[in-house]
């Protein structure tokens, strides 16, 4: 029997989520916001669903918050309010579980006695939103449920991103996961444009990124790089007639997420980056791994040591925190990492106790995040001394989601001295990558490369004209920004 009070929630919720979900799909003018191109991914789904109730009608979009998850969930509903009509429910479990004690389960049967219909006996289509989903431990299996038992329901969930990482093999086989990643450059700059009424949107070119990182990552050669980036220059130079090359530097100051391009004053978007900080240390990671208060309390320190300094071992870090112990430290470091506020990168090692024993490097895979803890400490010291950083998150971010899906490939860093940023491995291939503004140099790329007897290598920075050098490609900023 369902409780009165949730069966209530349900239906205020059916009469009101168009108004709750519009502030998430339209600004404050009442223009629509422009969609990410993660957006047409799940409009695919929807629609395969809607022709042909193929498969995969349960898509699973796990992600750093921030990152825009609930928007995409508002935007669908919107597309497709008019031909599901009641048989569409959004809901967040971070207030169902939170508010009302309630959970997921009770929360379907209430909508299945709204719907006068059972489940098992639908005769038309249901989409079902289902936001923040970490927050009730069994969502796994209420859902696993309710895809068991009709055909005619669509699922799309959304939670931090470690719901990717507990998945039952049971939900794994019957779900499709689409991992929602901090902003690329491109849609930075689409999305910007598209909030300034006065500019027109900038169109990037179909299938240039995927060239450009073809080339960069796919080829025998520098040399063979070289020719292949060669052959794209002038779609690239077309794009950046039209870009602002400066937006770069916002890009990697503040702009990696979503959810401040609204804002334009420094201090209200840092409070805004560091309020997502504190909402997932305070309700994300709860849900993920239980600490004690004092233990809780620590991660924000952490996060200020890491932002200052990436690359550290964990007794290190440990001895500069104090009060905590190295195991705990280590539990506390892997969570931030599943969560993908942190990404860490190994070192080179064919050894594999080695690569643990040595110093990993923790990244941020959105750098505004480590801009918004560092202007907490001093403002200026983000262009002064830690502007390399930023730009190394953001290279490893594109080099994490562009290999990600793909099996074999790692990312490490040579952690011997002036060792070159990343070392890419997988294909046959060993790609050393180095980074920073203003380089002009090749030298620990060449070092690196004899060390790792690398494939070739890539020196990624603002300061070169594309060419190649010692089996080394000298990549601009205006090709490896539009991968």
């Amino acid at each position: 029997m369902v409780r009165p009070e949730i069966k209530s929630y349900v239906a205020r919720q059916l009469s009101e989520q168009a108004k709750i979900l519009r502030l998430s799909a339209y600004d404050g003018n009442g223009t629509a916001n422009l969609k990410r191109f993660f957006f047409y991914r799940i409009d695919k789904f929807v629609r395969d669903f809607l022709s042909a109730h193929s498969e995969p009608r349960w898509i699973i979009i796990p992600g750093l918050r921030g990152v825009g998850k609930t928007t995409v969930l508002a935007q669908i509903y919107f597309q497709y309010a008019h031909i599901f009509g009641k048989n569409i429910l959004y809901i967040s479990l971070d207030e169902v579980t939170k508010k009302l004690g309630s959970n997921l389960y009770e929360v379907l049967d209430a909508y299945e006695e709204l719907l006068s219909v059972s489940f098992s006996q639908l005769e038309e289509d249901v989409l079902l939103l289902v936001d923040e989903v970490h927050f009730d431990p069994d969502w796994q299996f209420a859902l696993k449920s309710l895809f068991d038992t009709s055909r005619r329901v669509c699922i799309l969930s959304t939670g931090s991103s470690a719901i990717a990482l507990n998945t039952t093999t049971d939900v794994a086989r019957r779900s499709h996961t689409e991992k929602m990643y901090p902003l690329k450059f491109t849609e930075y700059v689409m999305l910007s444009d598209s909030l300034d009424h006065a500019k027109q949107s900038i169109s990037f070119p179909p299938k240039l990124g995927e060239t450009i990182a073809a080339a960069l990552f796919g080829s025998a050669t520098a040399d063979e790089a070289y020719a292949r980036l060669q052959a794209v220059q002038t779609e690239v130079a077309g794009y950046w007639q039209k870009a602002d090359r400066q937006s770069i530097s916002r890009y990697l100051k503040f702009y990696s997420t979503p959810s401040v391009l609204p804002y334009t004053d420094d201090t209200v978007i840092y409070a805004n980056l560091n309020s997502v900080i504190d909402r997932v240390i305070e309700k994300d990671i709860p849900t993920m791994k239980s600490f004690t208060p004092d233990i809780q309390a620590k991660i924000p320190a952490l996060l200020f040591v890491l932002a200052g300094s990436d690359t550290q071992s964990i007794p290190s870090i440990a001895g500069e925190l104090k009060d905590i112990d190295v195991k705990t430290l280590a539990v506390i470091l892997k969570v931030l990492e599943d969560a993908e506020v942190l990404l860490r990168v190994y070192p080179f090692s064919a050894s594999a106790p080695k690569k643990v024993r040595l110093p990993s490097k923790y990244l941020f895979l959105a750098s505004s995040l480590r801009a918004a803890l560092l202007h907490l400490i001093d403002s200026r010291s983000i262009d002064i001394q830690h502007k390399g950083k930023l730009l190394e998150d953001v290279v490893a971010m594109y080099i994490y989601r562009y290999f990600r899906e793909l099996a074999g490939w790692t990312m490490s860093y040579d952690s011997g001295k002036n060792g070159a940023d990343f070392i890419v491995d997988g294909a046959g291939r060993r790609i050393v990558v180095e980074t920073g503004w203003n380089k002009r140099t090749h030298q620990q790329v060449v070092k690196t490369l004899e060390t790792v007897k690398g494939t070739y290598g890539l020196v990624v920075t603002d300061s070169c004209t594309l060419g190649v050098k010692d089996n080394v490609l000298f990549v601009p900023f205006e090709f490896f920004f539009l991968l």
